[in-house]
């Protein structure tokens, strides 16, 4: 329990670094894929990937998922200590709102069995291709951070059916069914999208309002796929808890906005 509650911890500070030193890396000159600072902030993603992985094998998964969410915390505190963006009290006060409502949220959800079924697969399809779409859209703070959540649901629910259908003899990938390989192509598909516009809306935008609004849709649209599709319900109980949280998450996303209207570049 002491090795998870410490991979949790890891991970929301790598997270929460690695949305600063992207954002960094995104605005440097030339292609971010030549900027050292855009790769380590992409490497400490996956370090933070890895650190999450140990702390749900203990760790409940929506204790894990509402914890993550602090990043956007950290990456927050990090740009103010450095003196990257100076946070007004109430964009301050819209991060906390952000984190404490989607671990709201999330915490009002009861895991399902995550069984493959049509719709599922063709939500994935259809959110794969919304994220791939809007790569001709021009980049800007919320056109962005929501096709960048888009991209990292599609990863998250991908990844989660591909746990649910991967067979016994997991290294036998010659085997796999056709829903195995759709599941593990539509979940890299969906993570390099969202990575993508990610990049794209830090490349001219600050980086909080950014990483709130890709917060707020991966947290929200998995959460609504999972209720429709993958048979996830609300605990007994926490119905108006849910839809508060949401709330509170929406509406700090917005104000965070307010402050962020930065067309980014193309």
């Amino acid at each position: 329990m002491i090795l998870a509650v410490g991979a949790l911890v890891g991970a929301v500070l790598c997270y929460g670094v690695a949305g600063d030193r992207l954002s960094t890396g995104a605005q440097a000159a030339g292609s971010p894929l030549r900027s050292r600072t855009w790769w380590t902030g992409t490497g400490l993603q996956a370090g933070a990937f890895l650190l999450a992985l140990v702390a749900r094998h203990d760790l409940p998964l929506l204790v894990v998922q509402s914890a993550i969410v602090a990043a956007l915390a950290v990456t927050a505190v990090l740009q103010q200590v450095t003196g990257v963006r100076r946070l007004a009290r109430a964009e301050a006060a819209a991060v906390l709102g952000t984190v404490l409502g989607l671990a709201l949220l999330s915490a009002a959800t009861v895991p399902g069995p995550a069984v493959v079924e049509g719709p599922v697969l063709g939500w994935l399809a259809a959110g794969l291709a919304l994220a791939a779409a809007g790569v001709l859209l021009p980049a800007s703070t919320w056109v962005s951070g929501a096709l960048a959540g888009v991209g990292f649901s599609v990863g998250a629910v991908g990844a989660r059916v591909l746990v649910s259908e991967l067979p016994g003899q997991w290294w036998a990938f010659w085997a796999f069914p056709g829903t195995v390989w759709l599941a593990g192509t539509v979940t890299v598909g969906g993570l390099l999208l969202g990575q993508l516009h990610l990049t794209r809306g830090l490349a001219g935008a600050p980086a909080v309002p950014v990483l709130a609004v890709m917060y707020v849709v991966s947290t929200v649209v998995p959460a609504a796929v999972g209720h429709w599709l993958l048979d996830e319900q609300v605990r007994p109980g926490w119905a108006v808890a849910a839809v508060v949280g949401c709330g509170i998450a929406l509406g700090a996303a917005v104000q965070l906005l307010r402050g962020g209207r930065v067309p980014a570049a193309g």
